[in-house]
């Protein structure tokens, strides 16, 4: 896994916050909130990736060459994700934080080189460890 995310480029990264009882945020309004960031940084012309994602990605009506224009740079998406307090947050700020994920391990390997902005550790340890210090110890992958 690590070698394939340092290989490949960040695309898309989607995510759904709820409270205890799974309720999505609203802020006040008639509707619910999730986001979804598409990153700038991948070049179809030019870098690794695997076709069938990236067919389901065209299907989805992702346009590539806009991302390339105008995506999120993965340096800034760090900076503002860590200063949301989504990540690196001492447990003693938000005990409760916990993250659910489906089938996550390289979403977490993307995540983690994202937020990082380095290559990540060649053993399981390291990246656990890692894993650890940017979501906390509450990570539970429901596949």
């Amino acid at each position: 896994m690590n070698k394939n995310v340092d290989a490949m480029e960040l695309i898309q990264l989607g995510l759904a916050l709820s409270d205890a009882q799974g309720n999505l945020p609203d802020f006040g309004t008639e509707y619910c909130y999730v986001w979804e960031f598409n990153f700038r940084e991948f070049d179809i012309d030019e870098d690794l990736y695997n076709p069938k994602s990236i067919d389901l990605l065209k299907r989805q009506g992702i346009d590539f060459s806009k991302n390339k224009r105008m995506g999120i740079h993965s340096f800034y998406f760090a900076r503002l994700f860590t200063n949301s307090g989504l990540s690196l947050a001492p447990t003693w700020v938000d005990k409760n934080r916990t993250w659910i994920t489906f089938h996550s391990t390289y979403d977490f390997g993307f995540l983690i080189k994202v937020l990082s902005q380095k290559e990540l550790p060649d053993n399981l340890s390291d990246f656990m460890g890692l894993v650890r210090m940017y979501f906390g110890v509450k990570v539970f992958d429901m596949k």
